[in-house]
């Protein structure tokens, strides 16, 4: 390979490496997105698009980013429609969690008192508080909360999956990423620990640097990868139903069971949890059963509901259900952003940023301590 044909190669045109991607053009950067087959066509249009904050008693610095990034997601946005001309549907009208155990209500209530006190506030009344099945029933009638309670988290948001991903779309190519779909890399370049492009099955490009947002796809790219950045496969199947008007106004959560209601009466409804599956796409009659059942219990007006899609996805995972994020150690300017797991879309505007500044700045103000992908082998 000869000079470099762009800054930065990031393989992977989903949720993840469209928002680098944009990050680094706003940052004056030549990016070139490479994705295999459509951009945003993969595990993140699989998404539900429910945001909600990781539990307040987990500190950790994967949970403060997390937390972080949806408190930003609204500006995030705007940003989005400043660039693109596109509005993304956000609603924030919080999450009904049911608790089915003492232990359960005392643990929210240990919540609910650290979100109050550490948390933004919002306009509409506590960030988190503990309702009764009597304020519950005046909250959402349909819903079968017998004599238990509920967390109300006022935090949680939904987001519209096509919307955001149009959106990201467009800001890319108005920021000047240049975007080659329908291409799968199929090897690194790399020269004395240095990276210096990528081969793909269209033609091999070169670069200064490479970012690896392909997900599940990243081991299948050489060997080495699937030691430094191990993302596996974990499979989730999920539905969309509709009624003929809305029957409940918040994103409501039992169990593994969570029902994300939008205002034309649509409900999507998730979702499975399925590491065994490996790279298994097909709904079945289990995971449909599990959902449909989940969903009537919960709220059983659904009943009558009409079943619109079906579908499954595989999010990635990396180690210890942790994202992976950062330089891989033992090559230079390779870097990995993916394995965010159920937190991938309310992470990527921060990720996006952290990511922008490692690869134009070499370093960030975040702490991705316990995120750093396994050394070069």
């Amino acid at each position: 390979m000869s000079k470099p044909t762009t800054d930065v190669i990031i393989v992977g045109g989903g949720v993840m490496g469209l928002c680098s991607a944009w990050q680094l053009a706003r940052r004056g950067v030549k990016a070139t997105v490479v994705e295999q087959a459509r951009c945003g066509e993969g595990s993140s249009r699989a998404a539900l698009g429910a945001l909600w904050p990781s539990p307040v008693v987990n500190a950790g610095p994967l949970q403060r980013l997390h937390r972080n990034s949806l408190w930003e997601f609204q500006d995030f946005l705007n940003q989005l429609k400043e660039t693109s001309g596109i509005s993304v549907d956000y609603l924030r009208r919080g999450k009904l969690e049911i608790l089915s155990s003492a232990k359960a209500v005392e643990e929210a209530k240990a919540q609910a008192l650290h979100a109050v006190q550490n948390w933004p506030g919002v306009s509409d009344g506590p960030v988190m508080e503990i309702l009764s099945s009597e304020q519950v029933h005046q909250l959402e009638g349909h819903i079968a909360v017998d004599s238990h309670e509920a967390q109300l988290c006022r935090w949680s948001a939904q987001v519209n999956i096509e919307q955001l991903i149009a959106a990201l779309i467009a800001a890319c190519r108005s920021a000047g990423v240049q975007m080659i779909e329908g291409a799968t890399v199929t090897g690194l370049h790399h020269n004395d620990g240095k990276i210096v492009g990528v081969y793909t099955t269209i033609q091999p490009i070169c670069a200064a640097a490479v970012l690896l947002c392909a997900g599940i796809g990243i081991g299948r790219i050489e060997p080495a990868l699937d030691v430094s950045a191990p993302i596996k496969p974990v499979k989730g199947q999920a539905l969309l139903l509709r009624t003929e008007k809305p029957v409940i106004s918040h994103i409501v959560k039992n169990g593994q069971i969570f029902l994300v209601p939008w205002p034309d009466g649509r409900i999507l409804v998730g979702s499975t949890t399925e590491p065994e599956a490996g790279m298994d796409l097909s709904n079945t009659a289990e995971g449909v059963e599990f959902l449909l059942g989940g969903a009537v219990r919960t709220c059983p007006v659904l009943s009558g509901a009409k079943i619109e899609k079906m579908w499954a996805g595989l999010r990635p995972t990396g180690p210890s259900h942790r994202p992976l994020m950062g330089q891989i150690p033992g090559m230079k300017n390779l870097y990995v952003c993916a394995g965010h797991f159920k937190i991938g879309i309310g992470m990527a505007p921060r990720a996006g940023q952290i990511m922008a500044d490692l690869i134009t700045t070499g370093k960030t103000d975040a702490d991705i301590s316990e995120l750093t992908p396994l050394p070069w082998k």
